[in-house]
């Protein structure tokens, strides 16, 4: 494989999982933008982490934090985009406060097992949150200058 041929890899699997976003109701571009940098943010990461942990584990730690955020902005730009806003009631406030809840119980489980059951280095775990904030800012600042992308 020359290097020549991985830029192209990285476009057809970008345009691959813009594909799959849409048909899973990401309609908005700047937020399949943003939802497509988690995603390949946190499979890089993981793959690293798991292909040097024998080396160290702190990549996949850092992985595991950055596919917490994503999945977390998943999963409620999914709740969201699918709900028909001009058709505000009640009932989806509490649909959202519920959910939100409940992503943010799921969270807090999977930090305590990460973090006490299996000794998770809080930094590397902190590191990746703190990467996915900053890769949302950022790919949806070029997502709006770029037009939706």
């Amino acid at each position: 494989m020359n290097v020549g041929s991985l830029p192209d890899f990285s476009r057809e699997s970008s345009r691959k999982l813009d594909a799959w976003l849409w048909r899973h109701g990401f309609h908005n571009a700047q937020v399949r933008y943003v939802t497509r940098a988690q995603i390949m943010g946190a499979v890089i990461f993981l793959a690293t982490g798991v292909a040097l942990a024998l080396f160290s584990t702190w990549i996949f730690w850092f992985g595991v934090g950055f596919a917490l955020h994503g999945a977390n902005f998943f999963f409620l730009a999914r709740q969201i985009l699918g709900m028909n806003l001009s058709a505000y009631r009640n009932a989806m406030l509490v649909v959202l406060l519920s959910s939100s809840g409940l992503r943010l119980a799921l969270t807090a489980l999977m930090l305590y097992v990460a973090l006490v059951a299996c000794s998770a280095p809080a930094g590397a775990i902190a590191g990746g949150l703190i990467a996915a904030v900053l890769t949302a800012l950022g790919s949806y600042a070029l997502a709006h200058f770029r037009g939706g992308e």
